[in-house]
Order: C-alpha cells, then structure tokens, then sequence
C-alpha cells in the first residue's frame, strides 16, 4: 500500500522549534521578494502553510520549505506557524505537488483580499501597482469556468491566457487538455494552437489567413516531439520518485539496525567497513547529498 506523503490538515507549531533544511543567501531579506512576503504576512496573515518533517533520529522539526515566510514571521514577533507535515525528508515531492501558488490560485486570493481592502491598500502592502493587481483579477475574463477547473492546480503564466481568450470554450478546453496532456503550458505553445484553430472555433475572425500546409505540418511534427519528450519526462519523475521511496525506506531500516547496541557490536567485530559504509548512507537526506559525496571521494 503506497503510504501518505502529508498530512491531512494543519498543525499549529512554534517557530522556535522550527530548524531550517538549508542556509538562506546573504542580503536575502533586502530583496524586494523577502519585504513583499513579510508585508503581505503583516497584512493578511499567512496564505501558504509552512511544510515541515519531524525527524525523531536528530529529535527535531525540520523546514522543507517555507524558509522566508518563517523569517518574516519571527521579525514580525509571531510565535506560531500553520504547518503541513512531510512523513518523508524529501523536497522533491512538496515542491511539485504542494507549492507554490500559480496565477489562478494567485487570482483567486487576491480577489479575496479586495474584499476587505481597498486595491490602494493592496497595491502598497505587496508592494505592485493598482494596475498590475487590476490584470491580476481580470484576466480570467472571456476563459471558460471549466478551463480555469483544469488549470487550477497547474503552472500557467497568466500570459498563456491571453491566447486562449481569443479561442471559443469548446476550443479553449481542448487545447488546454492537449497542454496537460504535454505537460507545457508555455504562451508559445498556445500560440501554435491557435493558429491551427478552425475559424469557426475563434472569437474574432483573424484579418489575414495565418494557417498554411507549412503551419500545420509544423504543429504536427510539434505535437510529436512533444508526445514523445513528455512520455520521457513522464519516466524519469517515476523513477525519480520510486527511487525515493525506495532510499526511504532502505534508510529507515538501517537505522533501525545502528540503532540496536547487539547488531552494532556484531558489526564492529566481524564487518567492521560494512559498518561505516552504513553510517554513511545513514546520514544521507537526499540523491544531493549522494552526488555531493561522491564528488568529495573522487
């Protein structure tokens, strides 16, 4: 049975306790990034939860991602943080299924926002103009509510919206479920399907004829490359993950066994180098930390 990679809701823990994975870059809380965080946290409190995973080996509580918010929190004399926990110490996983908002997800909590701000409000505490948040709430406009369902949870620059506006609903949905089916939802990509849309699946008629025998062949040969690099992809983040698991689990167990007083002994006396090999593989966190390894014994 394939075992849970989160939990199922937030658990409020203290910020104190909260040990960070990696060290931030120097300067890190000049950056325009660092203040639009903190100030929006002052502002609206925090929108995305902290992932965290509890390692009982070190008997501590380890940041997987959210290292700025945690920041801005402590400057800001927060105590408590909304946490959702890994039961593995991989950063693979939360960065691909968990974080971090797309421009839907970012549309949706600013719409939030206005309603109990005002957008002069909004625009100073994430520090964007009004007429940056103005595109950032309208331009879900003339895009089909089952277009946005499917897109929900992907990532989509919102400049890619702006070529399936020019699109019917029908076509809208078809090329978006060509894109997920690609996994690319670049603009350019968009583009090359609008210019093999039908006319009568467009809003507005184009001025000059755009499709030629050249164009459709083009998208065809696109379509397979794509077809055949997402099958690629598709492999690799399979065997990415099952391999994950898989250290998990071995590392899991070898610790259980440096754990026993009995088994260490037995090494220490009779495979002595199989003992330190174990160790070793004990304190890898991720295939980083094995490349880095490497790369120090060559």
């Amino acid at each position: 049975m394939i075992k849970q990679s989160f939990s199922n809701e937030f658990v409020h823990l203290e910020i104190n306790k909260l040990i960070p994975s990696k060290t931030l870059i120097n300067n890190i809380k000049n950056s325009i990034k660092y203040q639009q965080i903190k100030t929006s946290i002052a502002e609206f409190e925090l929108v995305e939860p902290i992932l965290v995973y509890f390692d009982k080996k070190e008997n501590e509580i380890r940041i997987l991602d959210g290292h700025l918010r945690i920041e801005a929190m402590k400057e800001l004399g927060i105590e408590k943080a909304a946490c959702i926990i890994s039961t593995l110490d991989d950063t693979f996983t939360p960065n691909k299924h968990v974080n971090h908002m797309n421009a839907i997800q970012e549309h949706k909590m600013i719409k939030k926002a206005l309603t109990k701000v005002s957008i002069e409000k909004l625009s100073a505490v994430l520090g964007i103009s009004v007429d940056n948040i103005t595109e950032k709430t309208n331009f879900l406009t003339g895009i089909d509510p089952i277009v946005i369902s499917l897109l929900s949870d992907k990532p989509i620059p919102r400049t890619t919206f702006t070529i399936l506006r020019k699109m019917k609903p029908i076509r809208q949905i078809e090329v978006v479920e060509s894109m997920i089916g690609f996994d690319n939802y670049s603009r350019g990509l968009a583009v090359s399907m609008l210019d093999n849309t039908p006319e009568h699946l467009l809003v507005k008629k184009p001025k000059q004829p755009i499709k030629s025998n050249k164009a459709k062949k083009a998208m065809l040969r696109l379509e397979r490359e794509m077809t055949v690099t997402k099958e690629e992809t598709s492999k690799i983040k399979h065997e990415y993950g099952s391999n994950t698991l898989k250290f998990s689990i071995a590392r899991s167990y070898i610790d259980s066994l440096l754990s026993s007083p009995k088994i260490l002994h037995w090494f220490l006396e009779n495979e002595p180098q199989y003992l330190t090999e174990l160790k070793k593989i004990s304190k890898i966190n991720s295939f980083d930390d094995i490349e880095s390894t490497a790369n120090k014994e060559q």
